[in-house]
């Protein structure tokens, strides 16, 4: 029997990945726990269009998901009222979620994961609405964990199914469309050009 699971590791390859959306679904989320807490990103992750309500039917009456500010406390943050353009999609509003529970591997447990929750604690990053119908008319999508160096989704995009993106070499391509020779097979480097001497990125249509 294997132990605990050690502590996630920030990725330090910064070259994107290619899958489709379906592949990318497929992937589990590791409990990173970094979209959970705005703190985790120094601010960087928000809530928006947050309800009044504070999604209290979820947590026995009492506020779910609590608007954070910054201050100068150890931690560098602490806890705000709810207040009127919270609810607006175009606020972005720090937040910390009352029943995340961080654990000592630096990972995070959602405490109502099996229970009733916002929709959008199950979207992030793979499962938004309209995904779909983007990487269908763009060809390629870019999924917004730029900020999550630790997240199974890190640096990927979506793309269509059959996308050139999808050789054999996309790991060997890095984010400004240059392939890294070094990360080829040594079996691959002599018949280089024969695969005609260059992979690149998906580009986007429209």
């Amino acid at each position: 029997m294997s132990g605990a699971p050690g502590p996630i590791e920030p990725m330090t390859d910064e070259r994107r990945r290619y899958l489709t959306l379906a592949e990318a679904r497929a992937l589990d989320c590791n409990g990173c726990g970094d979209c959970c807490q705005s703190s985790r990103t120094d601010g960087f992750w928000t809530w928006g269009a947050l309800p009044r309500d504070q999604y209290r039917p979820f947590m026995d009456g009492q506020p779910l998901i609590i608007p954070v500010m910054r201050s100068g406390d150890l931690d560098g943050w602490r806890d705000r009222d709810w207040r009127p353009g919270d609810d607006s999609d175009a606020t972005p509003t720090p937040f910390r979620c009352s029943a995340f529970r961080p654990q000592e591997d630096g990972r995070g447990l959602c405490g109502i994961h099996t229970q009733e929750r916002p929709t959008k604690c199950g979207e992030f990053p793979v499962h938004m609405i309209g995904q779909d119908r983007d990487v269908e008319a763009r060809g390629v999508m870019h999924l917004e964990t730029s900020a999550f160096p630790r997240c199974t989704w890190f640096r990927m995009d979506a793309v269509a199914a059959g996308d050139p993106a999808l050789d054999p070499l996309r790991g060997c391509v890095d984010s400004d469309g240059y392939v890294v020779l070094g990360e080829l097979p040594p079996s691959l480097i002599d018949g280089w050009a024969r695969l005609g001497g260059a992979t690149v990125p998906p580009t986007p249509r429209g």
